[in-house]
């Protein structure tokens, strides 16, 4: 941990100017830490933002988290209406509760979740009583208050098409299938009617933390928006079933009884989620000056 004063680079003098931006903290007494290091394959995690622990005096154990988006990347984020998400999300008891907005830094301050506390993977999300509780969030969430701001996968897979430009050359030749076969899904899904409801917008795993006696919690509401939910759903299986039997089951677990029609969009929304993440990698590919990161692989 060390002291505010003398940040190493650029992300860290963003965290230190939020941190003395909060009013109800002695900036002199902080420290601060990185929490993880980022990778982007095979686990997508910590690449879009840095992440810090922090305590608020020497020799305490950590208790905030703070999170500042890449400042490479502050187009596609807004910051305000992540906190106001967070907030809502808190009110639930689903989200470690936002403490603070620095918007000029990119940057929310949160309540830290205890050691207890780690990322879901795949294998516990295999688990019926685990993927239950995850799915109950989600339904939760859908019933809640709405997140202001309509979204879609398809809006999401045009967006990143506009930045990467037409003629990416990160795109596969065949770039082209892809585009029309999310256009026909695309298609489909307008014709046979969509809902939209409050969203978390990413559950992936490593946005899944499992706690106590089964306890869910979901970070990282930048993606936060209100949506078809059963995107939300497929987005969820597509990354925690291997099998169509564990995917039946999730789909049960949501809808009360096995329906052919939700498998089938279920399937589509996964194949447009899986086209966008790889977009958006490729984007994140030209952007980021951390060459470690295999975006590409990623993407691929």
């Amino acid at each position: 941990m060390k002291p505010l004063g003398a940040p190493k680079d650029g992300q860290e003098r963003l965290a230190e100017a939020a941190l003395s931006s909060v009013p109800f903290l002695d900036a002199r007494a902080l420290r601060y830490e990185p929490a993880l290091s980022g990778a982007a394959s095979p686990s997508y995690q910590g690449v879009e933002s840095t992440l810090y622990r922090v305590t608020q005096a020497e020799g305490e154990q950590p208790s905030l988290f703070l999170k500042v988006h890449q400042a490479e990347c502050a187009e596609l984020f807004d910051p305000a209406r992540t906190f106001g998400a967070g907030k809502a999300l808190a009110q639930l008891g689903l989200t470690p509760e936002p403490l603070h907005l620095a918007a000029d830094q990119g940057a929310i301050l949160f309540r830290l979740l205890g050691p207890e506390w780690r990322p879901a993977t795949l294998d516990a999300l295999g688990e019926e009583a685990c993927l239950s509780t995850v799915v109950a969030t989600l339904r939760t969430i859908a019933e809640g208050p709405p997140m202001g701001k309509r979204w879609t996968v398809f809006d999401g897979i045009a967006d990143m098409r506009e930045r990467l430009g037409p003629e990416a050359d990160t795109l596969p030749d065949d770039a082209w299938w892809l585009f029309d076969g999310i256009a026909a899904i695309a298609e489909a899904l307008a014709a046979a009617g969509a809902d939209s409801r409050p969203a978390h917008g990413d559950p992936h795993a490593t946005n899944i933390m499992l706690g106590p006696d089964g306890a869910v919690r979901l970070v990282d509401l930048d993606m936060a928006c209100d949506t078809d939910p059963h995107y939300q759903l497929a987005a969820l299986l597509n990354e925690a079933c291997q099998f169509d039997s564990e995917m039946r089951a999730g789909l049960e677990m949501w809808n009360g009884a096995w329906s052919e029609a939700l498998y089938n969009r279920c399937l589509a929304y996964a194949a447009a989620d899986d086209l966008y993440w790889g977009l958006r990698a490729l984007l994140f590919d030209r952007l980021s000056p951390r060459t470690s990161l295999e975006f590409r692989k990623y993407a691929a």
